[in-house]
């Protein structure tokens, strides 16, 4: 085999390879399957961070943090000028 029968048994190739994905219904097919594979991709990678990062929020105590935020915080409110003591007074009918 020449040289030149080899490059035109290689377009060929190339030709047929080509046709096969510009056929509409072979693309169509192709772009669901592209868009399932991402899909599923996305969906599974975010299911892996997600759990990884419960799993290391899990391993700290918010808890304690959270009570001692607030507990400070409550302590520096001045609740006098907040809550204004209400004084009642009762009638008195003679």
């Amino acid at each position: 085999m020449n040289q030149n029968q080899e490059i035109l048994q290689e377009l060929k190739n190339i030709n047929q390879k080509i046709e096969k994905f510009t056929k509409p219904s072979k693309s169509i097919w192709l772009s669901f399957l592209n868009g399932t594979f991402h899909s599923l991709g996305t969906f599974f990678s975010t299911l892996i961070i997600a759990s990884v990062l419960f799993y290391l929020f899990s391993q700290f105590n918010f808890t304690k943090s959270i009570s001692n935020w607030t507990e400070n915080t409550l302590n520096q409110i001045n609740w006098e000028k907040i809550i204004i003591p209400q004084t009642t007074t009762i009638k008195t009918t003679n």
